[in-house]
This record gives C-alpha cells, sequence and structure tokens, in this order.
C-alpha cells in the first residue's frame, strides 16, 4: 500500500500549494494581469474541485488495485479466496461476453475458460474494470465497495462533501456549467472545510485498506 500513501501524500501537497495561491489572491496579496482577475478566482476554485475529485478517484482505484496486485503475487485461486472475491471475479468474467446478440458458443467458451480456471487452480487476475469506477466516487459508493471487500473503516461524511464534489465534477467535466460559475459562490473558508473533509474521509478509508493488505483479508477462513 506504500504507493497508495505516496498518491494520498502528492494530491494532499498539490491542494495545500494551489489553495495558498488562490488564498493569496483571494487576499490582495498576489496580483495577476488577466483581462478579468474575478472570473479568473472563480476558475480556479472550481479548478480546486478537479483537484480534490482527483485525489480522491486516484487514491481508491489505487488502493484497490494495490490489493488485487497482492492477490495476484500470492498466487491466489479461486478456492482460497473469500466468497465476496469470488462472486466478483465470476460476474466480472461474464459480463465480458454478455449481449442480447451473444452467440451460445461465445457463452460455453466463457464457461469452460471459468471453469478451467478454477478446476485447474490457475491464479486470479482482478483489473480496475471490476470496480466500475466512472466519475462516479462519494462517501457511499466508496463505503459500498470497501463494505463488499470486507474491509474495515472509521470514515464518515456527515455533510455529504465528498457527494457535492463528485456532482461538481461531474458538472464541469459534462459541461453542465461554466468553470466561471461552478464554484463561483465557494468561500476560502468553504474550500478549506472541503478539503479537510475530503483528506479526513480518505485517510479513514485507506488506514482500512492498509490493514487488509496487510493481512491478507482476501483470503478465505478455514
Amino acid at each position: 500500500m506504500q504507493n497508495t500513501l505516496t498518491i494520498f501524500q502528492d494530491r494532499k501537497e498539490e491542494l495545500e500549494i494551489y489553495y495558498t495561491v488562490i488564498l493569496d489572491l483571494d487576499g490582495g496579496f498576489l496580483t495577476l494581469e488577466t483581462a478579468n482577475n474575478s472570473r479568473f478566482l472563480k476558475i480556479l476554485k472550481s479548478n480546486y474541485i478537479l483537484m480534490l475529485y482527483n485525489l480522491v478517484e486516484a487514491c481508491i482505484v489505487s488502493g484497490m488495485l494495490e490489493i488485487y496486485e497482492s492477490l495476484k503475487n500470492e498466487s491466489c485461486t479461486y478456492l482460497e479466496v473469500t466468497k465476496e472475491i469470488q462472486d466478483m471475479w465470476r460476474k466480472h468474467q461474464i459480463s465480458q461476453v454478455y449481449g442480447p446478440v451473444t452467440a451460445q458458443i461465445t457463452y460455453q467458451n466463457r464457461v469452460k475458460r471459468i471453469v478451467d480456471d478454477i478446476t485447474q487452480k490457475n491464479p486470479l487476475v482482478l483489473t480496475r474494470d471490476v470496480l466500475r469506477i466512472s466519475g462516479n466516487l462519494d462517501a457511499k459508493k466508496i463505503k459500498e465497495i470497501c463494505d463488499y471487500h470486507k474491509i474495515r473503516y472509521v470514515a464518515t461524511d456527515r455533510q455529504a462533501v465528498l457527494l457535492e464534489v463528485k456532482n461538481k465534477r461531474n458538472d464541469l467535466a459534462h459541461g453542465d456549467v461554466s468553470f466561471s460559475d461552478c464554484a463561483r459562490d465557494l468561500t476560502m473558508s468553504d474550500l478549506e472545510n472541503i478539503k479537510i473533509a475530503v483528506t479526513d474521509f480518505i485517510q479513514g478509508i485507506l488506514t482500512g485498506m492498509e490493514k487488509y493488505y496487510n493481512e491478507k483479508g482476501y483470503l478465505a477462513t478455514s
């Protein structure tokens, strides 16, 4: 999990650097010559939201992939992992060929491959695709991922801050709002509080992931 923890610290430092620049601009301690300084500040705030979501998705994806890599390095077979991992792997294998026009022979070949992997005790390989993450990470989704894997954590988001970050990120990504409008009403205090809420939540999740990783929580108990 060291790579994921490094990513977390790196993204936090990026946020701190960026925040101090916006703070100086907002307080008049830093002068920039733009066509519209007030509008530029609003654009910078929206970019800050993107950076927050970048931290969230980067850390969650990296943490889960490090767990999957550990599972792979241990050469874990189907019967050696938890029922949850078995179900996830099996559903993903089937989803690779699922479709209304898929030929029967395609299903037959996939079933044979699944059976062979299990009976021949081939090591399981899990990729990012099984997580189904695509700009949809908020506290609820992250907890669902952890709960499914039985990763224990202490993390709360009582103000639904991560949901707000996700929604604003998606509004920007889909072009539903402009960078000038997305975060225009957020004060510097708001941005600071959002950053604290997001990083505290992710820290709690990563602590749980690290324990799961170190204790090989993906292995079935005898």
